[in-house]
């Protein structure tokens, strides 16, 4: 998903959109009409990424998901 320009990835084993362009985390929001879920990240509550302390958070991260922070994190 594209924000601004921004490339935003959804890291779904934390409900957790991630800003890959600087680093800016923001909660998933379910959209469920019946038919298709869709998420969509909650602007309104930024979270930075390296202000994340908690080891339930990073430890719920799929390997997918996981390697996406890694690499963010590794990068940046």
């Amino acid at each position: 998903m594209k924000n601004k320009g921004d490339i935003m990835v959804l890291l779904e084993s934390v409900g957790t959109f991630l800003n890959t362009d600087n680093g800016i985390t923001y909660p998933a929001e379910i959209n469920d009409s019946g038919f298709t879920r869709t998420y969509t990240p909650d602007l309104d509550n930024p979270y930075p990424l390296e202000d994340i302390k908690e080891d339930e958070w990073v430890l719920s991260l799929s390997k997918e998901d996981f390697d996406v922070v890694s690499n963010y994190l590794s990068h940046n």
